[in-house]
């Protein structure tokens, strides 16, 4: 059945009132998605149109201008921690030390070579002593007349003076195995005395130290040592005055005379073919005195010098490995972290110790996009503000741009920046981003490290 018209109607006038209250009210508003050619086309805009001004703005953080995380680059135990999170150090300033005992024996034993080297270089170099020459003149001579002698025969006279020494042989061996002078025993008893009594008094300085755990390297110890040998060196002198000659003494004299006794016996029975052995030891006898004439060759000085260039590396080396054991601060700076105590050991490699230039500040951001860092130059003014302190607005320059970018989820580990410091398109999409360093040209006490700042780089 048809509906009378007027129904139609009123039915009409319904759906369109609703259709239009639908239309009018505040429904959230969704975005369409946008397709993807969007990128080409926006690429083939109208050349002549003007781009839209906005400004480029990156979430950022307070930073001290100069910081660093340091440690040691072997391992040992710590000796000692001479500071504490907060203190203000200056360059050099020692703040670690390492327990150094094996490092410290190393150096002694590289000054040691270093010294021997040296010594035998300065022999090499100064050449021989007057004594020396004129002991090989002497050993000359004498070669020379016992050649004479063979030569021209055995004269009595020759014969009158060996049998001299063999006189004079007995007489030392009778003089040498008689006893002593009482005046000498008198004068060792003395000197025993003496010895002694330095011995006590070392004794008692390193009474007073002996507790120290480095007692060894005192000089203490190394004057209680001397002290100690030289009263066990005056009573062997005493003893042997009392006791007399030893049996090796007496039989060293024994043998001189046995020698004299040769060399007599030698001369009575003299052999013409002993002269070509005489000739040989005078031609050995100018050899050696020419030798030490002439002094050291340029190859055994420049092997001397070669040693000591060796041992002077092993000591520079030496005293590396000990420097080593030192944790010294590279800068000006406050100690604002602190992982290590007395006692424990480190690793290498393993930053201890955190340390700061907290004199001034730079701002630093890593939020500055690949499509908004090639508009930010070296010097341009930017303003600065602090979520922490609200009102602060400072003026700042553009201090440096780092010139390779990273991805946003790489500056998100980087540590700087919370997943809230960079924008949703940036976790969304991965954008690359820079790190952008600013100056402010002006300063405030309140500011502290990591501080969350937002800076404005200006329209472009």
């Amino acid at each position: 059945m048809i509906k009378p018209w007027w129904v139609l109607s009123g039915v009409a006038l319904a759906v369109l009132l609703v259709y239009t209250s639908y239309t009018w009210m505040p429904w959230p508003q969704v975005a369409p998605a946008l397709p993807e050619s969007l990128p080409q086309l926006l690429g083939q805009r109208d050349p002549d149109r003007a781009p839209a001004a906005h400004r480029v703005r990156a979430a950022a953080s307070v930073v001290p201008v100069r910081s660093a995380e340091i440690g040691f680059s072997i391992e040992g135990g710590v000796q000692k921690v001479l500071v504490e999170e907060g203190d203000l150090v200056v360059a050099g300033q020692l703040l670690v030390k390492l327990k150094d005992d094996r490092q410290r024996v190393q150096v002694a034993q590289a000054q040691a070579a270093l010294n021997r080297a040296r010594a035998a270089l300065a022999l090499l170099e100064a050449g021989s002593r007057p004594a020396e020459i004129a002991q090989m003149e002497a050993a000359l001579d004498a070669a020379a007349a016992n050649y004479a002698r063979l030569v021209e025969g055995v004269l009595p006279g020759a014969i009158a003076v060996a049998e001299a020494a063999v006189v004079q042989a007995q007489a030392e061996y009778r003089l040498g195995t008689a006893g002593a002078d009482p005046l000498a025993v008198v004068e060792a008893t003395a000197e025993v005395e003496l010895a002694r009594v330095q011995v006590e008094s070392a004794r008692a300085a390193y009474n007073q130290v002996r507790g120290d755990p480095n007692i060894g390297m005192r000089s203490e110890a190394m004057d209680l040592q001397e002290a100690t040998a030289a009263y066990n060196a005056a009573q062997a002198r005493l003893q042997l005055l009392e006791q007399g000659a030893s049996s090796e003494a007496a039989a060293a004299l024994a043998a001189a005379v046995k020698v004299a006794q040769a060399e007599l016996e030698a001369l009575r029975r003299a052999e013409p073919g002993e002269v070509a052995g005489a000739e040989a030891l005078v031609r050995e006898a100018q050899a050696a005195l020419e030798g030490v004439r002439s002094g050291s060759r340029a190859e055994e000085i420049a092997v001397a010098q070669g040693d000591v260039d060796i041992a002077v590396a092993l000591m520079q080396e030496a005293l590396v490995a000990l420097a080593e054991t030192e944790l010294r601060a590279p800068f000006d700076g406050t100690v604002t972290g602190l992982a290590i105590e007395r006692g424990e050991t480190v690793s290498p490699g393993t930053p201890i110790l955190q340390l700061a230039d907290l004199s001034n500040w730079q701002i630093e951001t890593l939020g500055v996009t690949e499509l908004d860092v090639a508009s930010i130059e070296i010097g341009a003014a930017v303003d600065i503000t602090f979520d922490a302190l609200p009102g602060l607005v400072l003026p700042g320059r553009v201090h440096s741009v780092r010139p390779v970018g990273a991805p946003s989820q790489v500056a998100l580990a980087d540590g700087l920046f919370s997943q809230q410091d960079l924008s949703i398109e940036e976790q969304l999409n991965g954008d690359i981003v820079y790190r952008v360093r600013i100056e402010p040209e002006g300063h405030d006490g309140r500011l502290l490290w990591r501080m969350s700042a937002l800076v404005d780089f200006g329209e472009r």
